[in-house]
């Protein structure tokens, strides 16, 4: 019953933002807005845009801090609890955002702390941003990269996307300017050497359009732009061999009416089309909260919060509603098909589906977490002894280690910081 009144406020409080999140189509939030279509612009564009910033270190003492384990309970640290954190290789990555009340913006701190010496340095700010796309964490060569929105979402004025790159090894961050047209939703994949960067423009006229970030010439180019005709919305992008995959929504009315899976060629030419809704809709439509496929094709409105392809086989995908899916594209076969209680873990690792926790898991059992072996979801094993604890967030880091945020019934966080065999 517990667990039943609280997914209903959970539900609840995904319906209050359910305005904000279908605004995405192409609008700031809160505003209205047209999505973009699938007929190709060729408008290429070249931004060498690159600010490095030298980090000051006099920072805000953490009112509550996170502690950090490893995979056998040895402790390494400790973070600030209020941080937004991912794995990355050798550490966590995190942020922490100092907003005064009732502000849209506030100064972002962007910090790493290194396991093999307990190490944690602060890499970078960001004055005035407003969001960070945290689920669009990607690593490449050694940096982490993440996008974030600088300016209020909610003004007149547009606000810029930034592209900023963190070198943990010499203690750096680095900007690079994406869009003077940000919106808060964008997402990144890193495929080839370079990174895509997927933006609904809040120019006019508005559009979607897909970004080539090359490390070695520290160049934002234009590659992709779909102009807004009211049909179709970019939803997500990932990494395909020799191309990226985009999520395309299609409208009709200005309703959802089906998800395309989209394969590009690393030049942005569009290869062959997949709808996705045989695969989505028919495992949705009985779980409990959905009444329906009408159900399920209104919840395709939500932007894609987690979206990857495994092997060219296999789909992972989530929205900020209440879809959860793992899908064969090969058989069609909907693997996994969960709501709202279960979410995707972020990071450049292995894509894998959790169970955020409301109430302590059984003593030898451990939290749920499935990730894929052998074209099969198995459960991931991890097991902390502490069976008092609820799990919050996962994250898997390119080199396989994982993540596991959890905390007590006290509402101690504790992060479990370990690799998987």
């Amino acid at each position: 019953m517990k667990k039943r009144i609280l997914n209903r406020l959970l539900c609840a409080v995904l319906a209050v933002s359910l305005a904000a999140s279908l605004a995405a189509c192409g609008g700031k939030p809160g505003q209205e807005s047209t999505p973009g279509s699938q007929e190709v612009q060729s408008t290429p564009e070249e931004k060498p845009s690159e600010t490095k910033n030298e980090p000051s270190e006099a920072q805000p003492v953490p009112e509550k801090l996170a502690e950090i384990l490893d995979g056998e309970g040895k402790r390494l640290g400790a973070v600030d609890a209020n941080s937004a954190c991912s794995a990355v290789n050798g550490g966590v990555f995190y942020s922490v955002v100092d907003m005064k009340e009732y502000a849209l913006t506030g100064t972002a701190r962007y910090r790493f702390f290194r396991a093999a010496d307990g190490k944690d340095v602060l890499l970078g700010t960001l004055e005035e941003q407003s969001y960070e796309a945290f689920y669009a964490r990607t690593e490449l060569d050694g940096t982490v990269y993440t996008l974030a929105t600088e300016g209020n979402p909610f003004d007149d004025r547009p606000d810029t996307l930034w592209l900023l790159a963190f070198d943990p090894s010499a203690e750096s961050m680095t900007k690079h300017e994406v869009s003077k047209y940000g919106f808060p939703y964008a997402a990144m994949a890193a495929a080839d050497g370079k990174l895509l960067i997927m933006n609904h423009e809040m120019s006019s006229p508005k559009s979607d359009k897909v970004y080539e970030f090359d490390p070695k010439t520290a160049v934002v180019r234009e590659i992709l732009s779909l102009s807004d005709d009211g049909t179709s919305s970019l939803r997500g992008i990932a990494a395909a061999e020799n191309g990226f995959y985009l999520l395309r929504l299609r409208l009709a009315g200005g309703l959802p009416e089906e998800m395309l899976l989209d394969r590009y060629e690393g030049s942005g030419k569009l290869q062959e089309s997949l709808s996705l809704n045989g695969m989505i809709v028919p495992a949705m439509k009985d779980l409990p909260g959905f009444e329906g496929e009408n159900d399920v094709l209104i919840e395709f409105g939500l932007n894609a919060s987690g979206f990857a392809v495994q092997d060219g086989h296999y789909l992972f995908y989530e929205n900020f509603g209440r879809i959860r899916v793992t899908a064969d594209l090969v058989t069609g076969e909907a693997l996994f098909a969960e709501e709202d209680l279960w979410s995707m873990a972020n990071g450049s690792g292995e894509p894998a589906f959790f169970e955020i926790a409301f109430e302590p898991y059984a003593a030898g059992e451990g939290p749920r977490i499935v990730h894929l072996q052998d074209g099969k979801l198995q459960p991931l094993p991890f097991r902390p002894d502490d069976g008092s604890l609820l799990l919050r967030s996962a994250s898997c880091s390119a080199d396989g280690t994982w993540l596991i945020r959890m905390v007590s019934d006290a509402g101690d966080d504790k992060l479990f910081l370990w690799k998987a065999n």
